[in-house]
């Protein structure tokens, strides 16, 4: 892809931006503001949708979910579609628009859209979220009223209301369809449209006049630019080519903080970096392999060689938010000799082998360095092979046998239905096993409504995870980005996507003195 930005300024209005006690911030009006991250041709436009970080920042302008995660990740509706969301079973749920909310092109929100949103997520043919087809089905979505839906599941799920929370699960108008050319037809709720989009080089988006946050957004105008690297990146933010820049590489941030023009924005949550094994695949499809490869990390040396130390340990667990997250399992740390022995055991010791990771997410590429250094000791060869984000996450995503992701943070079974079932969105292992009953414990665990028998039931699959799974999670990272030292909005807070989840679709952001 190309990173040259668009020439122009992002002035800002005169005028201060002052707080008074207890009341949210009033941001100055105008400006535009050029956001820069990492991209390429392969840049998707879809609402309901993405692969790449480039993906998250122009879904996030333009459209919006029913519910949203607060900072503690409990579920919120200040930012989300929805008045209420009733739950009057476990497999029945009814869902209430706010009132008077308009699409960007003027039309109101109804409960057609909202069946249209759900059905179109459910489509064999997109694909777009293969977990929610085990739980729904065109049958189950009855319109009440003009802004109400009720739901009836095909299976009792208690994650439902938190599925709704993913920035993915949006409402969408009628015969929406992903961007193929023209952009006439990007059309949501979010608080910016969509004026422009060329794959690889950068995206135009307009302020909402009819957004129905009161008094939002604050810019004109919000310009994404793609860059080929994080280098050009960091230059063209220290160049002041662009105003906010996403991951900034873990090494830099120190170089940033001491530029007195521009400030960094970290966020400490559960988001994780993780090496994947592909359970069946050669010379994965044998768990002593898989067990040996989590016995290599010396976890404490990848935070500080990998993160910088922005981050902390894990233990090969995600959902570390989740309130059944495991804590009475012990931490995992590095065993070379253990390595070494299941390896012989499994007939692959002096393994070489290749794995992948691309160029356009933080600390991925540090990551297959790092973990190519430590496996020497074990007398495995790791081919640390760096590709491109167009590649990367281009048809191979997900079918490679050792490669690399990156994931925000979400309740444990929401996770699950994310990348850990064979009907997953994204199932980068392809876990679980032939012979496993991770699939039953799932579905027990959804459908069971007391929350101590869901937890043990939750600590057992994250047992089986943690003893036998493809995730070699060694930590927990912090999303670091940077802004000009004017910009402002911005909130260091846990967060599950970079630039404080977009600054919400940037509708929080303008410029100060």
């Amino acid at each position: 892809g190309t990173s040259g930005p668009t020439p122009g300024t992002s002035g800002t209005t005169p005028g201060t931006s002052g707080t008074t006690p207890g009341t949210v911030p009033t941001g100055t009006p105008g400006g535009t503001l050029r956001v820069g991250l990492v991209g390429s041709t392969n840049d998707i436009l879809d609402g309901q949708f993405i692969v790449a970080k480039a993906d998250q920042a122009r879904l996030l302008t333009g459209w919006e979910a029913l519910v949203v995660y607060d900072e503690s990740f409990n579920i919120s509706y200040e930012h989300g579609l929805a008045e209420e969301i009733e739950t009057k079973a476990a497999d029945n749920y009814v869902i209430r628009l706010k009132e008077g909310i308009e699409f960007h092109n003027g039309k109101t929100v109804t409960a057609e859209d909202l069946i249209y949103s759900f059905n179109r997520r459910l489509d064999p043919d997109l694909g777009l979220a293969p977990a929610l087809v085990e739980l729904l089905d065109a049958n189950g979505l009855t319109k009440v009223d003009d802004r109400t839906v009720e739901l009836k599941l095909l299976k009792p799920a208690v994650t439902f209301i938190t599925g709704l929370a993913e920035y993915i699960a949006t409402v969408v108008p009628v015969d929406y369809a992903r961007f193929d050319g023209d952009v006439a037809n990007q059309i949501g709720t979010g608080p910016f449209m969509v004026q422009s989009f060329t794959p690889g080089a950068e995206s135009v988006h307009v302020k909402n006049p009819n957004y129905w946050g009161s008094g939002l957004p604050y810019l004109d105008e919000v310009q994404i630019i793609d860059f080929a690297d994080a280098q050009a990146l960091v230059n063209a933010l220290t160049s002041g080519e662009v105003d906010a820049a996403v991951d900034i590489p873990f090494a830099q941030v120190a170089t940033v903080e001491g530029d007195s023009n521009l400030k960094i924005l970290e966020s400490a949550a559960g988001s994780w970096l993780v090496i994947t094994m592909a359970i069946d695949q050669a010379p994965f499809d044998d768990v002593r392999v898989r067990q040996a490869m989590r016995l290599i990390p010396d976890r404490e040396e990848m935070v500080a060689r990998v993160l910088s130390g922005h981050g902390r340990v894990a233990n090969d667990m995600y959902g570390v938010f989740d309130a059944c997250y495991p804590t009475d399992i012990p931490q995992r740390v590095q065993d070379i000799e253990g390595a070494m022995a299941l390896l012989a055991e499994a007939g692959q010791e002096g393994l070489t082998i290749d794995l992948f990771a691309p160029d356009d997410t933080a600390g991925l590429p540090e990551l297959i360095a790092v973990f190519a250094d430590q496996a020497k000791a074990a007398g495995v060869t790791v081919n640390a092979q760096v590709l491109d984000g167009g590649t990367y996450w281009g048809d191979e995503y997900t079918k490679r046998t050792f490669a690399t992701s990156f994931w925000g943070t979400r309740p444990y079974l929401n996770q699950v239905a994310a990348g850990s079932l064979k009907a997953s969105t994204y199932p980068e292992t392809h876990w679980p096993p032939a012979d496993s009953n991770f699939v039953e414990l799932y579905d027990q665990a959804l459908a069971e409504p007391d929350d101590a028998a869901r937890c043990e039931i939750i600590h057992d699959m994250q047992m089986e995870e943690y003893e036998n799974g493809g995730n070699l999670i060694p930590f927990f990272n912090n999303l670091i980005d940077a802004t000009a030292a004017n910009v402002q909005g911005f909130v260091a807070r846990p967060n599950v996507l970079n630039l404080d989840h977009y600054g919400r679709g940037f509708k929080n952001i303008w410029f100060g003195s």
